[in-house]
């Protein structure tokens, strides 16, 4: 335990440098462009979903449909296609999210995004904090699948995923965000999908 308390403090240590990136964005922001808002939580929601299609059609798995739950029927899903099926939706809207809280050069964003952009951010949060609160425990959601495929617990997991969606919200809604926010956000993402596909 020592050991790995150790290891935070020197993972801690080197994000500290602390400058302030961003000034925050605003739903007040959005009230001139509803629409586009509208339209990019609406696209961060069809991406998580396209997400789990193009993994699963890749893998040659069947998908379907039962409500508004994605299934894959007749499937014999290994530990590993199911962890990576079933967490490919969120690593889908990671992606995003760092593609609109970036910049051409990959460095942070010293502004905040646009409607459309914030609106994707937005459809991250949304289904992060779904999941975490609500979704956890439904049979066909992406928690249950990868607490399946791994023997780690529903609670756990929902955890592990909200991370990155509130270091996300912080980037998204926080003025003066300190520099080690965004390094934190993109290194537990990079290693939850590291871990996903090395499995």
């Amino acid at each position: 335990m020592i050991r790995y308390c150790r290891c935070a403090v020197l993972l801690v240590s080197a994000l500290l440098p602390i400058h302030g990136l961003c000034a925050g964005w605003s739903f007040d922001d959005a009230r001139p462009e509803w629409g586009r808002f509208a339209l990019g939580l609406a696209g961060g929601v069809v991406a998580h979903e396209l997400g789990h299609y193009a993994v699963a059609t890749a893998k040659g798995y069947r998908v379907g449909h039962d409500g508004l739950s994605i299934v894959y029927p007749g499937a014999a899903f290994t530990d590993a296609d199911h962890l990576q099926v079933a967490s490919a939706g969120f690593q889908t809207q990671w992606l995003l999210a760092e593609l609109v809280l970036r910049d051409s050069n990959g460095r942070e964003s010293k502004e905040p995004p646009g409607n459309f952009g914030a609106g994707v951010v937005c459809a991250h949060l949304g289904i992060t904090l779904a999941y975490l609160v609500y979704l956890k425990d439904h049979r066909q959601g992406d928690v249950v699948g990868m607490s399946d495929a791994t023997g780690l617990s529903n609670n756990q997991l929902a955890l592990a995923l909200a991370v990155p969606g509130a270091l996300d919200a912080w980037r998204l809604f926080g003025n003066e965000v300190p520099e080690w926010v965004p390094q934190l956000s993109l290194l537990g993402k990079g290693l939850g999908m590291a871990w996903t596909w090395a499995y």
